[in-house]
């Protein structure tokens, strides 16, 4: 078995429902968000990118007042009997983007505490 390294999840995230388009200079895939933080997302059943491949996202969710652009990296891709889709972490977002993202995943965050309260 091969190990992952530890990564730092500087950033909350939270399941949000939506669709991405992610695309390289090849290919374009529409995917289904698995999860979502201002540094990065999770695509659910997209496996066909390579990892370490730079792409374009084009993110449109609930709570989200304008699609989000970015460019990332893949940095992880799943295929097993837990998940499947590959992640994806931003490395160019506008601070606006970035802080539409954190003021999503804040509000989300607080429907799920209030429902369990």
């Amino acid at each position: 078995m091969i190990s992952k390294p530890a990564r730092l999840q500087v950033f909350k995230r939270v399941q949000l429902r939506g669709k991405v388009f992610i695309h390289n200079d090849d290919e374009l895939y529409q995917a289904s968000i698995g999860n979502i933080s201002a540094g990065g997302l999770f695509l659910n059943d997209v496996t066909e990118l390579k990892l370490g491949s730079v792409v374009r996202v084009v993110i449109k969710a609930q709570g989200l007042d304008m699609p989000i652009q970015a460019v990332g990296r893949v940095v992880r891709i799943e295929a097993d009997d837990i998940r499947t889709g590959l992640a994806v972490e931003f490395t160019s977002i506008s601070r606006q983007s970035r802080e539409d993202i954190q003021n999503c995943v804040h509000e989300a965050r607080m429907r799920d505490a209030l429902k369990t309260a």
